[in-house]
């Protein structure tokens, strides 16, 4: 029986919907370790776990960034429960029913000389047909990883936030394995927050778009950068990354709003500087 443990991070989460995360996950894995970032309600959290079979808490005293955070439950996991695989969680990833077990049927379905090459496969949050495909990168969260690879590549922790997940696809791939995709909703989950701009949400036709604050745009910009000049990260996904979320701060903030995150995140990583910044700096 392959032997799954799900870690996951947490950070001022809502109780209701972590229970909710934890409720969905806890029959399909081995274990749960939450690793929480220095929630203000930690208490809760802790309360919680302590309520959940097979749960372990670790709590770091301070937010240490996602890719820290992963890093010390990858660690903690594989040393204590020894899993073959270990699924990457925000607290607010709600995973389906049986998707543990389905995505492992795929998986074992494909072609023994394919099944031997992988190395991740993240979990669909859209789709039907449940294709796999190849991917350059994915988000941290839903990611299945083998759990000897997952001690080798996670994660990058100087990146704090933003493109450590990109960083952890590409060092897969340099170990030589696949980084696949299961095309079809196996998990609830979405990135950003939403709001309404006039424009942009004219422009791609919705009533809200998916947007990020200036202090974030400053790890997208700096970290996007450090690993285009490392050869991580292709032009054409570089561009359009700081096009992206630039824009939105651009019609959400403002221009000036704009410039500081974008200009700070290229100076630093031309110096080769990571690590985390108050965000405060950018209010």
């Amino acid at each position: 029986m392959t032997r799954i443990t799900a870690i996951v991070v947490s950070h001022n989460p809502d109780i209701t919907r972590l229970t909710l995360v934890l409720d969905s996950i806890i029959g399909q894995v081995f274990r749960v370790v939450v690793v929480d970032n220095g929630s203000r309600n930690v208490g809760e959290i802790e309360g919680l776990c302590r309520g959940v079979r097979g749960c372990d808490l670790i709590r770091l005293s301070f937010n240490s960034g996602i890719a820290y955070a992963l890093m010390r439950g990858v660690r903690y996991a594989v040393n204590h429960f020894n899993p073959d695989w270990l699924l990457f969680l925000d607290d607010d990833t709600i995973v389906l029913n049986d998707t543990v077990k389905r995505a492992l049927s795929i998986y074992e379905g494909l072609p023994k000389p394919v099944r031997d090459r992988v190395g991740l496969i993240k979990l669909g949050s859209w789709g039907n047909d449940c294709r796999v495909y190849e991917v350059l990168y994915e988000a941290f969260s839903g990611t299945l990883i083998r759990s000897d690879i997952a001690m080798k590549t996670c994660c990058r922790t100087n990146f704090f936030l933003d493109q450590a997940d990109h960083d952890l696809y590409a060092k897969v791939r340099e170990q030589g394995y696949l980084t696949l995709s299961i095309n079809c909703k196996l998990v609830e989950h979405e990135l950003g927050t939403k709001i309404w701009s006039p424009i942009l949400s004219k422009i791609h036709g919705k009533d809200f778009i998916h947007y990020e604050p200036p202090w974030r745009y400053y790890y997208m910009v700096r970290n996007s950068t450090i690993l285009f000049r490392e050869r991580r990260m292709h032009s054409r996904i570089y561009l359009r990354q700081l096009l992206h979320w630039g824009l939105r701060i651009i019609f959400h903030d403002g221009f000036k709003r704009f410039l500081k995150p974008f200009g700070l995140g290229i100076m630093h990583a031309l110096l080769n500087q990571e690590g985390y910044i108050d965000k405060k700096y950018f209010s």
